[in-house]
């Protein structure tokens, strides 16, 4: 039996119960129904590698959307042709005019649903990339990732790789290549380019994506980071790239326009990231203009911070965040609803973010403005999502049968929409490539 809310199957009064989870919130001229959110997660759904949206992801999304969240933040999109070519397994991409019709039509078809949406942009994979020619992914040192077997996440994958050792060998980075300074300042130029064509999709904002040793992780670790030119060395210097890619891109978008960021908490790791150092980074990024701070934890090397197994592991190193920064704070992993509105009431954080626990239950927001918080579906935090992913499969779910079908269910079929006047927009500050010969 699916495991429910420690609540009882009674229905409670939401107004009082959930005052904090279900008020609105503003983030610059973008007002949010509820503080339910969908996180960000790769679900292996845009086959072939193509990096374009199809019937499935939008009816994917449609599904939260419809289920009450009040922002759904999509999965990592790859704004780089280089980074297309290191992708998870399959990504959406995001870096010329071929894609900015799909995106577009998921974001209308969020908004279809009721929902607000920011895209997560993605500067690359870095050392954790996988080309499908083997080729070696830029990085900001020849440093490969690891897997480490006691921060695989709990259960399930140390019983699939007890079965399947020779799996292990697949989840190991190739070794990168060094990246130059004019490389990366190419991909930084490329990258803020590609942030255009994500808002003319017309997303509501969009997230840079640095955690989870991403390449603006690399860059800010000094783990995966040894370089000894100005991206490497003092906090300062490895700082550098990510400060360079938020600036270009916020000139590129508008100083109006929401750009937020997600970061690990902690790298949890041996010679890595400190959570000091990490509040430092948001800070640092706050004064700068970001316009909120998500926080997930760990990397692909600790995953177990990554993918806790229990409600509210990040909440204590959430509540540190809140004190650095004046802007919003978002933290995943806190299933109960109870423990959100708790978290939220206690100012340790301002929105909470679902990852699994929206593969498992998309009306997980209905059923707490209803009232009916026993009802809902509860992840079992088994992993069997994850480990789908790992392999190269879209996600499927062992408690949700829908997920990965959704596109074959009428209620997600996207309703017929008025078309929005252009008058009425949002543009970016700059206008694509393409556009500029008008």
């Amino acid at each position: 039996m699916a495991q429910t809310t420690s609540k009882t199957k009674a229905k409670v009064d939401p107004k009082k119960e959930f005052k904090n989870l279900l008020s609105p919130i503003q983030i610059k001229d973008v007002e949010i129904k509820n503080r339910i959110a969908m996180a960000p997660m790769n679900t292996v759904m845009s086959l072939d590698n193509h990096g374009y949206v199809n019937e499935q992801i939008m009816a994917y999304y449609a599904a939260r959307a419809k289920g009450g969240c009040g922002l759904i933040v999509t999965e990592c999109v790859l704004g780089t042709q280089l980074a297309a070519k290191f992708p998870f397994t399959s990504n959406l991409h995001c870096y010329d005019a071929s894609f900015a019709p799909g995106l577009a039509e998921l974001a209308e078809t969020i908004h279809a649903f009721g929902a607000r949406t920011f895209v997560q942009m993605s500067i690359g994979f870095g050392r954790q990339g996988h080309a499908h020619d083997s080729s070696h992914p830029p990085a900001p040192s020849a440093i490969p990732y690891e897997v480490i077997p006691e921060h695989m996440a709990g259960r399930g994958f140390d019983r699939l790789l007890e079965k399947n050792p020779h799996l292990a060998e697949g989840a190991l980075g190739h070794l990168p290549y060094e990246m130059s300074i004019d490389e990366i300042r190419a991909q930084e130029d490329e990258f803020a380019e590609s942030c255009i064509y994500a808002l003319m999709a017309q997303f509501d904002g969009i997230e840079l994506h640095a955690p989870h040793g991403y390449l603006e992780h690399q860059f800010l670790s000094p783990r995966s980071n040894k370089r000894t030119d100005l991206y490497g060395g003092s906090l300062e210097n490895r700082m550098r790239f990510l400060v360079e890619v938020y600036m270009k891109v916020r000139e590129a978008v508008g100083h109006d326009k929401v750009l937020g960021m997600r970061l690990s908490a902690d790298e949890h790791m041996p010679g890595g990231n400190t959570h000091e150092e990490m509040v430092e980074v948001a800070r640092r990024m706050a004064m700068l203009g970001v316009d909120y701070i998500s926080l997930s934890d760990g990397s692909y090397e600790a995953l177990d911070y990554f993918f806790p197994k229990e409600d509210g592991t990040m909440l204590a190193e959430a509540a540190n965040f809140k004190k650095a920064v004046a802007v919003p704070v978002m933290v995943p992993s806190v299933h109960d609803p109870l423990k959100a509105e708790k978290a939220i009431a206690s100012g340790k954080t301002d929105i909470v973010l679902y990852g699994r626990q929206m593969f498992a239950d998309p009306e997980y927001g209905n059923k707490v403005m209803e009232g009916r918080p026993g009802d809902i579906r509860r992840c079992k935090r088994c992993n069997e999502c994850l480990m789908r992913a790992q392999m190269g499969f879209p996600v499927r779910c062992i408690v949700n049968p829908e997920v990965g079908h959704e596109r074959y269910l009428p209620q997600y079929q996207r309703p017929p929409v008025k078309a929005q006047s252009v008058y009425k927009m949002r543009i970016p500050a700059k206008i694509p490539k393409h556009l500029r010969h008008f």
